[in-house]
């Protein structure tokens, strides 16, 4: 009789043993289940932050683009000429010979504000300069811009009223990162009176870049 108790007793534990614990099948379908759940749930998170990533960045852009039109309007039209040279560098813009004419460009422009009517006197130029990273195409760099004002006025050349590269006065940054579309730069000379922007202008960071195409002209009034 002890023994029928006992052997019952042992039914009724390995009864309740298998159902409150699980089996390893079941132990892995269930990880497999929340494996499943936790990566989507990371998917959706990492596609939700890219997505506010790019719409950041295209945000900045559209800031950069609206910034820089509204500038050049504004310095374009009062200027009363404009000359483009290959660079900032030195080099690139101490002689009239290096000036960018008609159908070339160049990452250098220079406005100039005449004192008077007779264009002999020059009071201002405006300088804006893309510094690019290297020599070439595809580089990228920073627009920057650049003041100065001459009290009297001068009639010197304007290659001589440039400051050296490394006096520029009060820099400020335009564009945090641009590259030039025409010929691997960012300013056209267009037939002689129209200064022609074709670049694009970037944003984001080493693992992932945003940019849009910016192309925008202004004539000086001459």
């Amino acid at each position: 009789m002890s023994a029928i108790i006992t052997m019952r007793s042992l039914s009724r534990s390995h009864a309740k043993s298998s159902k409150s614990g699980m089996t390893l099948v079941e132990i892995i379908i269930t990880m497999t289940i929340s494996l499943i759940l936790v990566t989507s749930v990371l998917s959706f998170y990492i596609q939700f932050y890219k997505i506010g990533f790019v719409n950041e960045q295209r945000n900045r852009i559209n800031r950069d683009i609206r910034q820089l039109t509204s500038e050049l309007t504004r310095a374009g039209k009062q200027a009363n000429d404009f000359f483009i040279y290959n660079s900032i560098a030195n080099s690139d813009r101490d002689t009239p010979a290096d000036r960018r004419l008609d159908g070339s460009s160049g990452d250098l422009l220079i406005l100039t504000y005449n004192a008077d009517s007779t264009g002999q006197l020059t009071e201002q130029i405006v300088g804006y300069y893309r510094l690019a990273d290297s020599a070439d195409a595809d580089a990228l760099g920073p627009l920057l811009r650049f003041t100065v004002t001459f009290n009297p006025a001068s009639d010197l050349p304007v290659e001589q009223l440039i400051p050296d590269q490394d006096l520029l006065p009060n820099q400020d940054m335009v564009v945090e990162l641009s590259k030039g579309l025409s010929e691997g730069h960012l300013f056209y000379n267009f037939l002689g009176k129209t200064i022609m922007l074709n670049g694009q202008i970037f944003h984001g960071n080493n693992a992932k870049r945003v940019t849009e195409t910016y192309n925008y002209s202004i004539s000086p009034r001459g």
